[in-house]
């Protein structure tokens, strides 16, 4: 019987690692060839060049700066150059971390799921997006994912080892992505709301009793270290009041909702469909937390052992979108939205998982086609929505670099010509950082002081106001889909 469960594990998870090394390929592939889009160049030019102690303690306050994402590029080009594929290799290794951690994840506490569980967690159009992109979220949610599998791990082995793991998992996390310090304090408290039930089962049994000191000697000593870290960067941000995320109508609305459009990248979707998806995901959570609350009352404490993962990550994942809320009422933060959200994502998907995994003792092949039937669509919509030649958050500076070779090409006709670029500011870190890290001299460094007519060559939308200037002058780019165009300046 063993041997056969087995088996079906191996099997599972070659097929896992054949889904995971073709996303990977995906990721690299995107990486390589996309051109450099603006909140990365922004990165690149305002804070890789930085000192080390400058980033970390964000000298100059902006959330661009994703702090570890900055470090480890400041680092990888010292060591490996600054091509596009170099910049956002660090991402690209969080995409591995992610996988693992995932797979160990469903492997121990989801066997029977593990191909639909992985699925689930990867086949998110929006999500594999970061994973290709220099910039922190990536990085942060595969650090997420890694302090969710330690702490579960702790809860059934006791190690301590886990449980420092679970807190550099989850300062990493932070260091990546600030947003995700809300996970870091849910998660500390559903540690000793857990610890305490477990405390309450073992009293029964044995009489023991453990002291808040003694479980969270080791958590106290991680945020004592982390706070050491965090408190300069966090007290410039708060001082500049940079929480600005964009969401003002409330978590559901704004941070659900943008999520569920995300996840369809730009397909379109009727509000009823978003509705129903929105009634899914609430009732999925609420019915967990009904059933959490119904095994206390009955003293069933055995439940919190066997499906630890599951109380563990509803209470999180409920923890969080309460200190949402709270922020959001005493100090006027704003709700996530869209990207600032993403981490939101696998956080639901495991939440939902090891609820089909519980399932699945009562209606076996009905979790399973849930299952499958889930992925089956997801790998559908992954089909549909992926694009190998722009990013959906930055799909105006897909022809950036494609614009840049076509300045070098030009310039090879008047080597001895100092060039002015005039562009819409949002081009403004994009040109910049090849204009940089190609060494163009030759090339001024373009402003987001607006075009006065006189430049050498313009790059900008149809629908500025600078493009009527630029009337009867020859185009020598156009995009249709994105309605930027370069011109060259005949006069």
């Amino acid at each position: 019987m063993f041997q056969k469960v087995f088996t079906k594990s191996i099997f599972q998870l070659f097929l896992v690692t054949a889904f995971g090394i073709s996303l990977l390929a995906y990721i690299i592939y995107k990486a390589a060839h996309l051109s450099f889009t603006h909140d990365e160049c922004y990165t690149y030019l305002h804070y890789v060049h930085q000192g080390f102690m400058d980033i970390i303690s964000y000298k100059t306050p902006y959330t661009n700066n994703h702090i570890l994402n900055t470090v480890l590029i400041k680092y990888f080009e010292e060591l490996f150059g600054n091509s596009e594929l170099i910049l956002r290799m660090p991402n690209i290794l969080a995409f591995v971390v992610y996988s693992v951690y995932a797979v160990l994840l469903l492997y121990k506490y989801v066997p029977k799921l593990i191909i639909p569980g992985y699925l689930l967690l990867t086949l998110n159009p929006y999500l594999l997006d970061f994973f290709a992109l220099a910039r922190g979220y990536g990085l942060s949610i595969g650090f997420l994912v890694m302090s969710i599998y330690y702490i579960c791990n702790y809860f059934t082995t006791l190690k301590p080892v886990h449980l420092i793991l679970f807190n550099v998992g989850a300062f990493l996390a932070v260091m990546s992505n600030f947003s995700l310090l809300n996970y870091y304090v849910a998660a500390l408290f559903t540690f000793n709301a857990i610890s305490y039930i477990k405390t309450k089962s073992r009293l029964n049994a044995t009489g023991e009793k453990e002291t808040f000191i003694k479980l969270n000697k080791i958590n106290v000593i991680s945020v004592i270290l982390s706070a050491m870290v965090l408190y300069e960067p966090l007290r410039r941000i708060s001082k500049k009041s940079l929480l600005d995320f964009g969401g003002k109508k409330g978590f559901l609305e704004d941070t659900v909702g943008s999520s569920i459009d995300d996840l369809f990248y730009e397909t379109a979707i009727t509000p009823l469909s978003a509705s129903l998806i929105k009634t899914g995901i609430v009732l999925v959570i609420f019915l967990i937390l009904g059933l959490i609350a119904l095994k206390l009352m009955k003293q069933q404490y055995i439940f919190f052992k066997e499906q630890l993962p599951l109380v563990f990550m509803n209470l999180t994942l409920l923890l969080m979108v309460v200190i949402t809320q709270i922020q959001h009422i005493v100090l006027g933060n704003d709700f996530y939205v869209h990207r600032f959200a993403l981490f939101f994502y696998p956080l639901f998907i495991l939440n939902f998982i090891f609820c089909i995994q519980y399932l699945y003792t009562y209606f076996k092949w009905g979790s399973i086609f849930m299952a499958y039937g889930l992925s089956v669509l997801l790998s559908i919509n992954l089909y549909q929505n992926h694009h190998l030649n722009y990013y959906k958050d930055w799909k105006y500076d897909k022809d950036t670099k494609l614009v840049m070779e076509k300045l070098v090409t030009e310039h090879i006709n008047h080597p001895d010509k100092q060039v002015q670029l005039g562009i819409n500011w949002l081009f403004e870190p994009s040109t910049n950082f090849y204009r940089y890290t190609w060494d163009l001299k030759w090339l001024n460094p373009t402003h987001r002081k607006g075009i006065n007519g006189r430049e050498d060559y313009f790059y900008l939308f149809k629908n500025d106001k600078e493009f009527s200037m630029t009337q009867n002058k020859e185009s020598l780019y156009t995009n249709d889909e994105t309605s930027a165009i370069l011109i060259k300046n005949t006069e």
